[in-house]
């Protein structure tokens, strides 16, 4: 005897006036979601990425400077290219070498650089800048378009409990790499970060991630949590013609004339809650993209020194938003 696993999508249960629900709704709302489609890109997901991997790498400019005398230098685009298959393998080092030699026809790599060579790599202050142009260039790429953008933290170390899992008490007092990122709703890019100390308040770091934002994005509403409920926050998102849709502390009071901006989302929230938590609603995406980086790559950082821990973890961002692109290509054809 067999039997036949049906994944049911959330859709259904998004009840929009009904309180119950039929049998020809389910059927009919499990007919018009494509599973098939999601199904085939986890198929073609590495083919597709590895061949967006070699030719962003072949487009990028690394102006990596060559001298005439002494030991070539290592090519930072077969660096680049190592670096990127060692996330999507979530492999050591070692293993990287070893991956490269498999791929390296296919990337058409210079020679296979040693795992101590990419360990050192890895850990110098270049390829901080190098990580950080690299997450510039491939968002450029993408068209010129309007987002709603949720911001959000995590962390990022080698402990075996992930960062949601340890008490906000303790983790603040522990060795983590903090992740401050911007995402886009509906794409889950991540559209700017910024890396610190897992003290560094949420609030601390706003105005830096937001005001990084690519230029070929124009941002519509932000979306927070109520650790970004300060009017510092809300103004930077007001002074890039932006509307901030924070969520408000619970003991929030109502005034009938709000002056600053904090009682003006106050206002907002508490006079027209149902449209407050429409917009509201999708800030959860930031926590979707986090979980996605944590699922697909890994939620641990294998590295001790503190410069390749932080390269590590954008390493990890760069081929998130290299994975999304492409399935987003795949699906939709853009």
């Amino acid at each position: 005897m067999t039997t036949t696993n049906i994944n049911i999508p959330l859709e259904v249960f998004n009840f929009s006036g009904q309180t119950w629900l039929e049998t020809w709704c389910l059927q009919e709302t499990i007919s018009k979601a494509d599973v098939g489609e999601y199904s085939d890109w986890l198929v073609e997901e590495i083919p597709l990425c590895l061949q967006r991997i070699k030719d962003l790498a072949d487009r990028f400019p690394f102006w990596q400077h060559r001298k005439r005398t002494g030991r070539p230098p290592v090519c930072e685009r077969d660096l680049l290219i190592g670096f990127l298959i060692r996330v999507f393998f979530e492999s050591t080092f070692r293993q990287t070498m070893a991956l490269m030699s498999i791929f390296g026809e296919y990337f058409e790599l210079e020679y296979i650089p040693h795992h101590t060579v990419l360990s050192r790599k890895n850990r110098s202050k270049r390829w901080q800048r190098i990580w950080k142009r690299f997450h510039s260039f491939l968002l450029n790429l993408i068209p010129v378009r309007k987002s709603v953008i949720a911001t959000d933290a995590t962390g990022y170390s080698g402990r075996k409990k992930a960062w949601r899992e340890v008490p906000y008490d303790v983790r603040a007092n522990q060795n983590w790499i903090k992740l401050h990122a911007s995402i886009e709703t509906g794409s889950f890019l991540i559209l700017n970060y910024t890396l610190s100390d897992s003290n560094v308040h949420d609030s601390k770091e706003f105005e830096n991630v937001w005001k990084g934002l690519p230029g070929n994005v124009i941002p519509v509403r932000s979306l927070a949590d109520n650790a970004y409920t300060s009017d510092e926050c809300l103004n930077v998102v007001r002074g890039s013609n932006a509307i901030p849709i924070n969520k408000i502390r619970k003991d929030a009071k109502y005034a009938h004339k709000p002056n600053t901006a904090y009682q003006k989302l106050v206002h907002f929230a508490k006079h027209w809650p149902n449209r407050y938590n429409a917009l509201y609603g999708i800030r959860n995406h930031a926590e979707t993209a986090f979980s996605m980086i944590d699922s697909r790559f890994g939620y641990r950082i294998r590295c001790r020194n503190k410069i390749g821990r932080k390269n590590e973890v954008q390493s990890k961002i760069n081929s998130h938003n290299i994975r999304a692109l492409a399935c987003k290509e795949f699906l939709f054809g853009y």
